[in-house]
């Protein structure tokens, strides 16, 4: 069992095999926040590098050990790709 929460806005196309989320019983959440427009101004501007904040990418299917590196010490982000 467990909670994973979708934290993001993708626009692509995701393939999933969701048999392990009914078979586990793991809850799947989705979760987005805002205002955006203030975000985008400071990313265009270049007032935030967004590279900055996040310590780690890894491809989807590592996401156990994207798990282990978020939980390390010091880590702020761990960016998970979809393909």
């Amino acid at each position: 069992g467990g909670t994973l929460v979708l934290k993001s806005t993708y626009a692509g196309d995701l393939q999933c095999d969701t048999s392990a989320l009914v078979v586990d019983e793991i809850q799947l959440i989705g979760s987005r926040c805002g205002p955006f427009r203030p975000a985008l101004a400071a990313l265009a501007d270049g007032t935030i590098d967004p590279r900055d904040l996040i310590d780690d990418q890894l491809p989807l299917s590592e996401g156990v050990q994207a798990l282990a590196r978020a939980g390390e010490n010091g880590c702020m982000k761990v960016l998970l790709r979809p393909s």
